[in-house]
């Protein structure tokens, strides 16, 4: 780098905090100079953690110096290069700082205002009211499975219980894959989707249709483990997703309904007061 464009005084370890290296000195002391542009041991020092050893600290100094110069580099090349009406971003910044400080505003008021209560009653109005928005595109299935080493001693007593219909069977169940260490899942109210399911039982299927509507209970071993499959309940692709399924996503849509509601409301009863105030004065005529 040419001499006359850029000064670069790299202080030693004891000097990114203190020495005097030129003409000012202490947090003053001029670290590196790019044309007009310095950058002082202050802001060297401000970027170096406290904790830093001192091979550490000259190592982290010396990157930011040159990340700094080459930095300044391409700014001073740009101001040079770029036509003026390029290099004009007041309104840009303007637009920018307009649009953080109404971000801002409006966040607040929906933290203040938003009433996030959503009763099951709305979420099923929501629901009938919505019908044809609520079309699955997967398959869903709820499931009870388990994983077992395929010699274990254990298979022969964990499939009785688990393949029992009588509640005191499932809790059984669910205690010896407890006990024994066996890989096993159920919840009666949860829909996965198939993907989700054949992440976590790595059972191979063609047709999936098929599949959920003539098989309930399957055993088949894979990498040495036997896994032990009950689908009790499923949804096909294209029908109507059950409600259980969407509750989530309802909740969540009624939130998001409310706080635009709330908005539009807020930005109403800005502009009504304003004019009952006469803060707004408008000079705009139509022309007939």
């Amino acid at each position: 780098m040419k001499g006359s464009l850029i000064r670069l005084t790299l202080l030693c370890c004891a000097a990114i905090f203190s020495t005097t290296c030129n003409k000012r000195s202490g947090d003053d002391a001029i670290v590196a100079e790019v044309g007009e542009k310095v950058l002082t041991n202050q802001q060297l020092s401000e970027v170096i953690p406290d904790n830093t050893n001192a091979a550490d600290s000259i190592q982290l100094a010396q990157r930011y110096i040159q990340d700094w110069i080459i930095e300044q580099l391409v700014i001073n090349k740009a101001e040079q290069s770029l036509p003026e009406e390029k290099q004009n971003f007041e309104i840009l910044i303007e637009n920018y700082r307009k649009s953080l400080l109404t971000y801002a505003y409006e966040q607040e008021w929906v933290r203040q205002k938003l009433d996030t209560l959503v009763t099951d009653e709305e979420i099923e109005k929501y629901y009938n009211e919505n019908e044809k928005n609520f079309q699955l595109k997967d398959y869903i299935l709820k499931v009870k499975f388990c994983a077992i080493a395929a010699d274990s001693k254990n298979v022969s007593q964990l499939r009785k219980v688990f393949t029992s219909t009588k509640p005191e069977d499932l809790v059984k169940w669910m205690q010896m894959c407890v006990d024994i260490g066996a890989s096993y899942y159920f919840d009666e109210d949860k829909w996965l989707l198939w993907d989700e399911f054949t992440k976590q039982v790595p059972i191979e299927v063609y047709d999936v249709q098929t599949f959920l509507q003539k098989k309930k209970t399957l055993e088949f071993e894979k990498e040495s483990n036997l896994y032990m499959l009950t689908v009790t309940d499923y949804q096909l692709s294209g029908s109507r997703s059950p409600l259980s399924f969407e509750k989530d996503k309802i909740r969540s849509m009624i939130i998001n309904r409310r706080k635009m509601e709330l908005l539009e409301r807020m930005r109403q009863d800005l502009y009504t007061k304003a004019l009952q105030d006469k803060e707004i004065k408008t000079y705009f005529e139509t022309q007939q």
